[in-house]
């Protein structure tokens, strides 16, 4: 059985991409936050421990129980007596581990565990420099001795370096900034920091999935507006279609009736000299003359069929550039050459030659049956040929305006105009304008009939200056 792709629909697509971005900037966003959030903790913890810290020294100062001399004599027995009561209180914190006193030398003076008074013993020296200068330091998986690890068998540790500062001795006067190293166990700080994280991240995640729901709900609002415009659009499309359609069945019904009525009349008179020849037998010069008569209505006939058939056996375009003002002086000079007299068409070319690709036989036909129909009504008044430049719409292109001084357009007239076998004159074939109307819309132009204000009528072929043929290539000026 072959295996059929599946394909994802637009919402799909939408919800799968927009899930996976806010997933990626939730988890980027949350874990920076969580950076944030743990150093924010952590400095807490330092600065409470510092206020602490602080607060006991400041206690026993103000009763003078320890000042700079205990540093400086650590190692008599009332120095040890006095660090003991200052510091030795904060042994009884939480996960208490380990407590180690130093003074600016790095000399551990005093701690709980009495083995390490005198010695530098630290496993961070460069946060105990910076802790003797004044700054609070916190190390977390801070490194432990045997000593600590007897105490606390976790492998991971907080060591917090917290500066203070006692007031000198009577003897001296001078003050002495010392520094508090303190192992605990991170077990509190990790659990409140891990509380916080979860709701951190519980929060961030609940504001994506808002957002996704959002976003998702406005695409699918948007989506289905479109579908359902689409919907209307494509509706709208069938029922022009359909009203093209049904216009199209309209205009070829009246080309039939008007083809029926153009035939009826010499197929009426056939019948007619048909039946009168029957009656004539035995004369049969009679009989030859009704058959004349016959064969002439025959003719009438076929010429109006071919007369249809013209319509469509009119060439694709083929293009090629053309000078307009040339192409309309040789048109002007062929009507003139066939029976039309010098001065009924007055030639008015544009000032600077006008090049198009156009097929110069189609076109120079359609603007032949402008002409014509033009002096056919021109009362004896010249026609005017007139071309320029003129752009449409933002195309470049030609204008070729044939105008008359005839009784112009009437409105029953104007929707009929370009229809094939119309015409208002006795013996037209009504092709010409409707030959001409197809000639020009193979060239993607327009032709258009209009009255004009002095009286007459003017019929215009614009024409751009690029064309597409109907085999789909485009041709340019």
């Amino acid at each position: 059985m072959r295996n059929i792709p599946l394909r994802m629909t637009d919402p799909q697509k939408f919800a799968t991409v927009s899930l996976i971005i806010i997933a990626a900037v939730v988890i980027a966003t949350s874990y920076t936050e969580s950076s944030f959030y743990r150093q924010a903790i952590i400095t807490h913890e330092s600065m409470l421990f510092s206020d602490m810290v602080k607060a006991v020294a400041s206690r026993d100062e103000a009763e003078r129980a320890v000042s700079s001399w205990d540093l400086q004599n650590y190692r008599e027995s009332s120095a040890q007596e006095h660090l003991a009561h200052t510091f030795g209180l904060l042994r009884l914190l939480p996960g208490f581990a380990r407590i180690k006193i130093f003074r600016q030398d790095q000399t551990i003076v005093w701690s709980d565990s009495p083995n390490l008074i005198g010695t530098k013993l630290t496993h961070h020296g460069e946060e105990l420099v910076r802790a003797l200068g004044g700054e609070v330091r916190v190390v977390f998986n801070a490194e432990r001795g045997a000593e600590i690890a007897e105490k606390l068998p976790q492998k991971s540790l907080l060591e917090l370096y917290v500066p203070f500062t006692l007031p000198g001795s009577r003897e001296s006067g001078k003050a002495i900034t010392g520094a508090l190293s303190i192992y605990r166990s991170p077990a509190e700080i990790n659990e409140t920091i891990q509380r916080g994280l979860y709701l951190l991240w519980f929060v961030t995640g609940l504001g994506g999935l808002i957002l996704y729901v959002t976003l998702y709900r406005l695409f699918y609002a948007v989506y289905h507006s479109r579908q359902k415009l689409e919907f209307q659009l494509n509706a709208l499309s069938n029922e022009q279609g359909r009203l093209l359609q049904i216009e199209k069945l309209s205009a070829l019904g009246q080309m039939v009736g008007e083809i029926a009525h153009q035939i009826n009349n010499p197929l009426v008179g056939v019948v007619n000299l048909a039946q009168l020849a029957e009656r004539e037998l035995d004369n049969p010069s009679r009989v030859k003359e009704f058959l004349g008569a016959i064969r002439k209505a025959g003719d009438h006939c076929r010429g109006i069929v071919q007369r249809m058939l013209r319509i469509n056996k009119i060439p694709l375009p083929e293009l090629q550039s053309t000078n307009m003002n040339d192409l309309a002086e040789e048109t002007v000079a062929l009507f003139q050459s066939g029976g039309g007299e010098a001065g009924q068409i007055r030639l008015e070319k544009a000032p600077t030659p006008i090049l198009l690709n156009v097929d110069p036989i189609l076109i120079r036909n359609a603007l032949y049956n402008l002409i014509h129909n033009a002096i056919q009504v021109a009362s004896a008044q010249p026609v005017i040929v007139s071309l320029a430049p003129d752009e449409k719409n933002g195309k470049v292109g030609c204008r070729i305006a044939v105008s008359d001084f005839g009784p112009g357009i009437t409105a029953e007239m104007a929707d009929k105009l370009f229809s094939p076998f119309f015409t208002t004159r006795p013996g037209g074939t009504g092709l010409g304008l409707a030959i001409a109307q197809h000639i020009v819309a193979l060239h993607r132009g327009r032709i258009s009939a209009e009255n004009k204000p002095d009286g007459g009528a003017i019929f215009t072929i614009w024409l751009p200056a690029e064309t597409q043929s109907d085999d789909g290539q485009n041709s340019a000026r």
